[in-house]
């Protein structure tokens, strides 16, 4: 058992108003932590993380039913979520809880691609290279690669070379 520092000591001895003076100083250093703290739900040795060349900010990984990759020059604003993980809708209760597959719903960003933040991608996706999807969108399958798309589902709006879907 380690010993109490003198300091946590003294914390115990606070009172609420202390205690709110300190919260308040010590708010902006923890949203600054959690800001740039990507989390992880599942087993880590499901991610493909090596070609990582920017920081991901708060995004969230569920690797529960499948790999995640993100390759090099990918961006991510902040409170994205990449989710292989599901349940069996057709279950009740707690067995609807935990039926849950164990593969089949990876999810790869390649090359260069940006996620606004809160974007929601649900496995099994390929985001092609050099993709856009617009903030708050949610991703239900593959996004070709140099298009930009937005919505709920996530539909092609445009090229990145601003040309329009049609005139492709």
């Amino acid at each position: 058992m380690t010993q109490e520092t003198q300091f946590l000591k003294l914390l115990r001895t606070a009172t609420k108003s202390d205690l709110k003076v300190l919260a308040k100083l010590l708010c902006p250093y923890l949203a600054d932590v959690e800001l740039r703290q990507m989390k992880v739900w599942g087993d880590r040795s499901r991610l493909h993380l090596d070609r990582v060349t920017i920081p991901l900010n708060d995004l969230l990984l569920n690797t529960r039913s499948g790999h995640i990759t993100i390759e090099k020059d990918c961006f991510f604003g902040h409170r994205c979520m990449l989710l292989t993980g599901t349940h069996d809708y057709k279950k009740l209760g707690v067995e609807r809880l935990m039926s849950v597959p164990d593969s089949g719903r990876d999810i790869h960003i390649k090359e260069g691609v940006w996620l606004g933040s809160g974007v929601t991608v649900l496995g099994p996706a390929v985001i092609g290279e050099n993709a856009v999807v617009a903030a708050g969108s949610l991703v239900i399958g593959d996004v070709p690669a140099n298009t930009i798309v937005a919505g709920h589902p996530a539909k092609p709006v445009r090229l990145v070379n601003g040309d329009d879907i049609a005139k492709s």
